[in-house]
């Protein structure tokens, strides 16, 4: 199974377009953090964005592999 997509003959690895899914997906996490009244507290949020982008890439790449669309 080949996962890359490619685009006018350029080839973008599939473990890139789960980053940037990943990375639009904390983008949204972050907006409804803000919302709150914890998070403008928090002494070192970029830590907590970065965290939050970890986690949500790790949980891409374990469903796209449960669903058997990532090798």
């Amino acid at each position: 199974m080949v996962n890359d997509l490619n685009i006018g003959g350029v080839f973008i690895p599939g473990l890139v377009m789960v980053a940037l899914a990943a990375l639009v997906c904390t983008l949204g996490l972050v907006a409804l953090f803000s919302l709150s009244r914890l998070y403008r507290h928090l002494p070192c949020r970029p830590l907590l964005d970065v965290s939050t982008w970890i986690v949500t890439f790790f949980l891409l790449m374990q469903g796209l592999t449960a669903l058997g669309l990532l090798s």
